[in-house]
């Protein structure tokens, strides 16, 4: 039996489009485009490596009320059975929404 290893990476990221999970109950399907990636101590970081790069991410769907595509999102996340999952419970400031930036 393979072990997970406990991982888990802030990552700043850009809403493409959101929608339920298809699997997931309660959970959202999150589209985004990884802007920016860190370690966090204590764990493996197992998603920096998508920086560049756009990412399905499952959401708590209560998290997502009010993103909208183009908002750019802070929050952590692991990778767990193969796909990225953001903190079901996350602190105070470790999920962030932020608006569009103005141009």
């Amino acid at each position: 039996m393979v072990q997970a290893i406990e991982n888990l990476t802030a990552l700043t990221t850009r809403l493409v489009e959101t929608g339920p999970h298809p699997r997931l109950e309660g959970w959202d399907r999150a589209v985004v485009d990884v802007l920016d990636a860190g370690p966090v101590a204590g764990y493996a970081d197992l998603l920096s490596r998508n920086v560049g790069h756009r990412l399905e991410l499952a959401v708590p769907s209560e998290l997502m009320e009010d993103a909208v595509a183009g908002v750019t999102m802070r929050l952590r996340a692991k990778l767990a059975g193969g796909e990225a999952m953001a903190e079901r419970r996350p602190a105070p400031g470790d999920f962030v929404i932020e608006p569009p930036q103005s141009r």
